[in-house]
């Protein structure tokens, strides 16, 4: 192993010679490993720093702003303590000390693990699914402090009145991903539920690799989408609705306007040149005015679109809204639905557009139905003997008759 010259800081932070992981460094006639060294420096931070109020005047949400910042405080400690160690600041050192300091500790690990689909977290334990398999991770927080800090850090981000006046919070976290926090005493203890945002690029070719579907159903989803059908695609949670809503909207030719309408940034249309996204804003405080799905909806009927996509259809007012949008002209437009299959996704959008007003027509809602939406998608995963998440494949694709059946239902035409 090399020896590492002492020196002052200005040297130890020059480019060459690069220290490798496992490289012994030299601080007053001991001899540490780097790795050793880099962990004492963040501890010392993470102490100096803990009741300094300003050093936490920006949210979670704008981490990658700390990083000057976190360079500076790790300066000054190496300078102090540290002087003749060597030791150099590189990415790998400030990422640690970003995730410790500003982030969500150990559970950052995990968000950024693209096979991680999910975080259950549960007083000081940890059970994560990855690749559709549950694994207990087990004890992963040293004390219930550690699991209040993450608590605070993610109440502080939100912006959200979060006690025990109101002891649930649902937010979203710097990276997309969805967290509902339960606290005391509505629960007996805490408990943290992160749905994780991977963001992976597919494209329709890629999820026909995946065998969600075959050849044919992947000409028939391309075709469906250039012939600009209304479709809606139903499912449970993580039965990949967003994945292969992603996929298709990828298909829209660039040469027309897209409103986009989500509580959560999961569709991406980074390449496409007119896309105007539209955000609801949950009620965080007395003072604030909430922005739900149906505003929305109804505001971007006033602004001159090809197609609408509504991320997921969660309410009644948006319902009702989506329908009047999807029968004045908006063709190719898309949605989501929780359903259990084809036909069910209908009857679920019907039963929201119902609950919007008492006067509305059973017999007229299904024909505004028929008529607004054209294809529905049911997607499903198939598990194995222990219950793990094997595949999500798309077990039903429905053409939906514009007519209703002379009994006043829906007629639909399977494909798959």
């Amino acid at each position: 192993m090399k020896q590492v010259q002492t020196g002052q800081i200005q040297e130890a932070l020059k480019p060459e010679p690069e220290l490798k992981p496992g490289d012994l460094l030299k601080f007053e006639g001991e001899v540490y490993t780097e790795k050793f060294l880099k962990k004492e420096i963040i501890s010392l931070l993470k102490k100096r720093i803990k009741d300094d109020a300003a050093f936490f005047t920006d949210s979670i949400n704008t981490r990658e702003q700390h990083r000057e910042k976190l360079y500076i405080a790790i300066s000054s400690i190496i300078n102090e303590r540290y002087p003749s160690s060597g030791i150099r600041i590189d990415e790998e050192m400030l990422d640690a000390a970003l995730s410790e300091i500003f982030g969500l500790g150990i559970v950052e690990r995990y968000l950024s693990d693209q096979k991680v689909t999910d975080i259950f977290i549960q007083d000081t334990e940890m059970l994560i699914i990855k690749d559709g398999v549950k694994q207990q991770i087990g004890k992963v927080f040293e004390s219930q402090d550690e699991v209040n800090l993450i608590v605070d850090r993610i109440k502080l981000a939100s912006a959200k009145t979060f006690d025990q006046r109101v002891p649930f919070l649902n937010t979203e976290l710097y990276d997309g991903s969805r967290c509902s926090i339960v606290i005391p005493p509505v629960s007996d203890r805490i408990y943290i539920t992160i749905r994780v945002f991977n963001c992976i690029d597919f494209n329709l070719e890629n999820l026909l690799e995946l065998e969600m579907f075959d050849r044919e159903v992947y000409t028939i989803l391309k075709n469906c989408v250039l012939q600009k059908k209304n479709i809606l695609i139903a499912g449970s949670t993580g039965s990949g609705k967003t994945t292969l809503l992603n996929t298709l909207v990828k298909l829209i030719p660039e040469s027309e306007i897209i409103n986009l309408i989500q509580d959560l940034p999961e569709i991406k249309l980074k390449n496409h040149p007119y896309v105007r996204m539209l955000t609801t804003r949950p009620k965080a405080r007395e003072i604030d005015n909430e922005i739900n799905q149906d505003r929305l909806v109804f505001e971007t009927l006033r602004m001159k679109a090809d197609r609408i996509i509504l991320g997921e259809v969660r309410d009644c007012m948006a319902a009702y809204q989506l329908l009047q949008a999807l029968n004045t002209g908006h063709r190719g437009s898309f949605s989501t639905i929780h359903a259990d299959s084809a036909y069910d996704a209908l009857l679920r959008l019907e039963m929201l557009a119902m609950e919007y007003g008492t006067n509305l027509n059973s017999a007229i809602v299904k024909k505004i139905v028929a008529r607004a939406i054209d294809v529905v998608i049911f997607l499903e995963y198939e598990k194995d003997e222990n219950l793990n998440i094997k595949n999500r494949k798309i077990k039903e694709l429905a053409l939906v008759e514009r007519e209703l059946s002379t009994g006043g239902d829906y007629k639909l035409s399977f494909l798959q």
